[in-house]
């Protein structure tokens, strides 16, 4: 069963470098923080050295002898960070990336920080990475039957990434078979433009005392699930045109 969380996750682990690696969710529109910390004393701005790039060494932010450095900055991300200067004496160089967009998802972001070494020299030591992901919440799924063929299609719009869909078969005592994914016909067609998904999925129906069919769409980025419910006729799987039309249901919920 999919379950709900909120639309924003954020899962930490370090490596075996002692790199300490982030895995972001989030949705287009909104903003992400790549978290990290220097894991150093308390020390004055101007000592402090670090910038991020992303996985194409496109600089977001640099910070070096007490103030932002813009100009090193791509305008890829010139006005898209906000960093925390009251933060940054105590070692958090966390920075937050604002007005995300599907352009973001995939990118990895590393944090450098400049560490000094034996002699006075300095170098810059790799000690955050932020691996983000964006999605785009469908809003809504709805169900179809064709009854000369006996099949049910499901049918979710404008969203991303592709949705992950699932279909029950419910019986009146509350009990319910899920139906096998290779009994499924599955079709995803993705806009060239925006990259928004539009997806089908279609079962056949068996004969049986089922009371009602639901179709789950799950957007696994941002584990967020819609459903749409058809109640059938007095708990068959066989019916007419007339009591189809006067026995519609169709609800979409948020699965707790």
């Amino acid at each position: 069963m999919f379950v709900l969380v909120a639309c924003c996750l954020l899962l930490a682990l370090s490596v075996s470098d002692g790199t300490l690696v982030h895995d972001i969710n989030a949705t287009v529109g909104d903003s992400a923080l790549l978290q990290c910390s220097a894991n150093m004393y308390p020390t004055e701005l101007r000592n402090l050295r670090f910038y991020w790039q992303d996985d194409r060494n496109v600089v977001l932010y640099s910070f070096k002898e007490g103030r932002a450095m813009a100009e090193h900055a791509n305008e890829l991300y010139l006005h898209r960070i906000t960093a925390f200067p009251q933060d940054m004496k105590t070692g958090n160089v966390s920075v937050k990336l604002k007005n995300l967009t599907l352009e973001d998802n995939g990118r990895i972001f590393q944090a450098f920080v400049a560490v000094s070494e034996s002699g006075g020299m300095r170098r810059q030591r790799l000690i955050c990475e932020s691996n983000l992901h964006v999605a785009v919440p469908y809003k809504n799924v709805s169900l179809a039957l064709n009854f000369e063929t006996m099949t049910a299609v499901c049918t979710t719009k404008r969203g991303f990434p592709e949705p992950l869909v699932q279909w029950m078969l419910h019986f009146s005592n509350n009990s319910y078979n899920i139906i096998d994914s290779k009994d499924t016909h599955n079709t995803a067609m993705q806009d060239p433009h925006d990259s928004l998904y539009s997806f089908n999925s279609t079962i056949h129906i068996p004969e049986g005392p089922y009371h009602s069919v639901t179709c789950l769409s799950h957007n696994p980025t941002i584990r967020m699930t819609l459903n749409t419910t058809w109640i059938l006729n007095k708990g068959a799987a066989m019916w007419s045109l007339h009591v189809w039309a006067e026995g519609l249901i169709v609800a979409v919920l948020l699965l707790a």
